[in-house]
């Protein structure tokens, strides 16, 4: 193992120079549920890179109510070689003189063994034929595909942003591509859970029920702010005990729906398709403003003068919270926001492979001694062991 590691650092260094100018990249996520492979060609430092193809596998979890994480992994380590070898033949990747170049694939944090099924295959194509790894942080991922649009010049450092999805919501202040400070982490659940969650209390039903809940809501635009159904109201909110607290708390959300169907409708979900569609506007709207207040709290107490902002993760291509972002935050002077386009704001290989490339041509590349991690906070990205410093740029 060690003389194979020294072959493949010894080749980091030389591949590093040879790839300032053009390189091809095998971009892996499979973090949770989903089994990710793109191929993209970085032909030019000057524009963003090719994507020469996309591949994605979503397990099925809507019979099961939510991701069990030992059905994700067995899907995970069915999918994500399948794909991978697809993509490559179709693409003509598969010779040595028109292999990948660059491999970018997710390390943590995640489910382990979702992660290690797509971790694994990229450290053995990194051995096989002896080219750099990329291990990325998957929120890192989320967080610069804002960026790969305008080929990383725009959201200029410093920004802030929202990471939201299912599995994480963070607000974060980002200084530079190894430099984020977490403003407002959540003390439960994720925001994504808890949407999802709260539909289920609804009566929706699928594999995402929040988009699902989203997409119902667009079909009933006219009930809109009309008067409230459930009572609910904002976590963490300021008390005798408690004051300022940059903490963000998603699961009473849940209890809360639960407490006011049972005691309104007697525990029955109506069946009236306006009266469904009037709670769950509350329902979003509620938890979308607990996003914001926080951020709007961070901001007063850090007296942070910021221009940009990004929004990403699953829950970021909904338009509701978009539109509350920028019509709270337009007034404290954010004035540039920037979202990944709606397809890559779920789980995806592309953004790996874009934070990869970031990571790279920075002289950045990992040793094919490292392993997955379940955690691995934004604010710590190189406190993780196993990266290689090369100075190429």
């Amino acid at each position: 193992m060690n003389l194979v590691r020294l072959g493949i650092n010894s080749i980091n260094k030389v591949y590093l120079k040879e790839f300032s100018r053009s390189y091809k990249v095998l971009a892996i996520e499979s973090s949770c549920d989903d089994a990710c492979i793109t191929l993209m060609d970085r032909y030019s430092k000057k524009e963003p890179p090719r994507i020469i193809d996309e591949l994605k596998d979503t397990l099925d979890s809507s019979g099961v109510g939510g991701v069990v994480p030992a059905a994700a992994a067995k899907h995970n380590s069915r999918s994500i070689s399948e794909l991978a070898n697809r993509a490559i033949v179709r693409n003509g990747w598969n010779t040595e003189t028109t292999k990948p170049d660059l491999i970018c694939a997710t390390r943590g944090p995640g489910m382990t063994s979702s992660l290690v099924a797509g971790y694994q295959l990229g450290l053995g194509l990194s051995i096989a034929w002896q080219i750099p790894i990329v291990g990325v942080n998957h929120m890192l991922g989320h967080l610069m595909m804002a960026r790969m649009a305008s080929n990383g010049k725009y959201p200029s450092y410093p920004f802030l942003s929202i990471l939201v999805s299912g599995g994480h919501t963070v607000c974060v202040l980002s200084r530079s591509l190894l430099d984020h400070e977490i403003l407002v982490d959540t003390v439960d659940i994720a925001a994504g859970d808890a949407l999802d969650k709260c539909g289920r209390e609804l009566g929706f039903h699928g594999n995402m029920i929040g988009k699902e809940m989203d997409t119902f809501l667009r079909q009933h635009s006219e009930e809109r702010g009309k008067p409230p159904l459930l009572d609910i109201r904002e976590p963490m909110k300021n008390q005798a005990h408690r004051k300022n607290v940059l903490k963000y708390s998603f699961a009473s959300f849940i209890s809360q729906v639960r407490r006011s169907i049972d005691k309104k409708y007697n525990n029955v979900v109506p069946s009236d398709s306006k009266i469904i569609a009037r709670m769950a506007y509350q329902v979003e709207e509620a938890i979308f403003q607990h996003i914001i207040t926080k951020i709007k709290l961070a901001i007063k107490e850090r007296n942070l003068f910021i221009d940009n902002f990004v929004c990403a993760g699953g829950v970021g291509s909904n338009l509701t919270l978009r539109k509350m972002l920028e019509d709270q935050l337009r007034p404290l002077d954010i004035m540039n926001f920037y979202y990944p386009d709606p397809k890559y704001c779920t789980d995806n290989s592309t953004m790996i492979g874009w934070a990869g490339i970031e990571l790279f041509e920075r002289g950045l590349t990992t040793d094919i001694s490292t392993a997955v991690v379940r955690k691995w906070p934004i604010d710590r990205i190189l406190d993780l062991y196993g990266w290689h410093r090369n100075d190429y740029c």
